[in-house]
């Protein structure tokens, strides 16, 4: 198990197949408030606290998990909710991820938004988080000019979850494509 503290309330934990099946856990079978599942959690947790001194003492941990080829990738996030000892939710992201694109100012977001089609800017989701905008797209329908107008993608949907949590929730799909056709009057 390989125990990374990313940040001071987020902690990012790799296990191996190996390392799973030493634990004798299936990934298909674990589901939300199973026994396996909470019981999997409780390990990790301890292995966590041990390791960094994360723990639950003053608030709840978000739990994200994906696949990767050689096992699991766990994503813990203590989050703003204070009951102790209790998980707030389990994730485990599939193909509808989707990919965080940040835009350090509105001319790029703005330029980014004119200049795509339609279809792509309905599925777009809009926050703001500490002065910088970010658009939440699914991974299957990314349009070409994110990269050019943003900096590096987050692939992975752990960003706008803790978009959804932290930063500001601004427009769906259908709230761009108005105040896009409100920019493309002004330009």
């Amino acid at each position: 198990m390989k125990i990374i503290r990313v940040e001071q309330d987020r902690i990012k934990v790799v296990l191996s197949e190996s390392e799973l099946i030493d634990m004798n856990i299936d990934i298909e079978n674990l589901s939300p408030n199973s026994p396996e599942l909470s019981g999997f959690l409780r390990i990790v947790m301890d292995e966590v606290r041990r390791e960094t001194g994360f723990s639950l003492e003053n608030g709840q941990v978000m739990v994200e998990a994906s696949t990767y080829k050689d096992g699991i990738i766990l994503m813990l996030y203590k989050t703003k909710m204070r009951d102790k000892n209790k998980i707030k939710g389990v994730k485990v992201a599939g193909k509808k991820d989707s990919t965080v694109f940040e835009f350090c100012s509105f001319d790029d977001l703005s330029t980014m938004l004119l200049n795509t089609e339609k279809r792509y800017i309905l599925s777009m989701r809009l926050y703001r988080h500490k002065g910088n905008f970010y658009i939440a797209i699914p991974k299957n329908c990314i349009p070409f000019l994110m990269y050019e107008f943003s900096l590096k993608p987050r692939k992975s949907s752990v960003s706008e979850s803790v978009l959804s949590e932290y930063g500001h929730f601004l427009a769906d799909g259908n709230k761009l494509m108005i105040m896009t056709d409100g920019l493309k009057k002004i330009v």
